[in-house]
């Protein structure tokens, strides 16, 4: 079977990839996901969607870092975290070998709510730095998005469970459950954080769920999740397809108004 990873291609390969110019970088985390799922569910979970992507579009995949910015998961042994300019500083670096070779679109496929701000900010520096445009998929919010009832938006709940299942049943362990914190109250929790106007920044995850997880994890089956899984992997380049083109477009307006002056 043909990699798409990067990393897996020779030189050559690799040459030919990048030169048709679009690349995927993946950004997840390291970090607790209660006894049943594994402490990579993020970084697994959007390696899982950017591999079905890339299959769609023919483009090569290279992992910043398995591990992201999540220090408020730090009071469980095991969970890691990278300082906000430490992914950042990966995001540029990787982006100078990728313009080098030719690329001149860049894909990130996110899995991770502590990421975005980081991301966010590399991507600035990136195309102030590089003859790059960066698009960036929330892959963990598409997912929510398309099946709102379903996966629903908790930690560790189906949503999470729907996309390691889709990565590999034996990572998951329903048979383990233990503890989580009552939906209702997770959600709550979650939502101060997740609000757009007036919001604090989460110091703790234990603000959210005191047993760091919350959500239905025993509710989605291996059928569900690829299916489920391979919407997102659709809706990521649907979307991509036409954000590129209203770029584009704005571009080629920008172009003939100044042959006009």
């Amino acid at each position: 079977m043909t990699s798409h990873m990067l990393a897996d291609m020779t030189q050559p390969e690799a040459e030919a990839a990048l030169a048709r110019g679009t690349a995927i970088l993946v950004t997840g985390s390291v970090e607790q996901h209660g006894s049943h799922l594994p402490l990579g569910t993020d970084a697994i979970a959007a390696l899982t969607i950017a591999h079905r992507v890339a299959e769609r579009i023919e483009a090569p995949v290279l992992p910043l870092s398995p591990v992201g910015v999540a220090p408020y998961h730090l009071p469980w042994a095991g969970s890691l975290t990278l300082r906000p300019e430490t992914l950042i500083a990966l995001m540029v670096d990787v982006c100078g070998g990728l313009a080098a070779a030719g690329v001149g679109r860049v894909l990130v496929v996110n899995w991770h709510e502590g990421n975005t701000p980081s991301i966010r900010l590399g991507a600035d520096e990136v195309q102030r730095l590089y003859p790059i445009r960066v698009i960036i998929a929330e892959s963990h919010v598409i997912t929510n998005a398309l099946y709102p009832e379903e996966m629903e938006f908790t930690h560790a709940g189906a949503m999470e469970t729907a996309a390691v299942l889709a990565h590999d049943p034996d990572l998951v362990h329903i048979d383990r459950l233990a503890g989580g914190d009552p939906i209702d109250r997770g959600t709550a929790g979650h939502a101060l954080f997740r609000r757009r106007d007036v919001f604090p920044v989460m110091k703790d995850f234990r603000e959210v769920a005191e047993t760091g997880w919350y959500g239905s994890p025993a509710s989605v089956d291996e059928v569900r999740a690829r299916e489920i899984i391979d919407e997102a992997a659709d809706h990521i380049v649907e979307s991509m397809n036409e954000v590129w083109s209203r770029l584009e477009d704005r571009e080629h307006d920008s172009d003939e108004e100044e042959m006009g002056r």
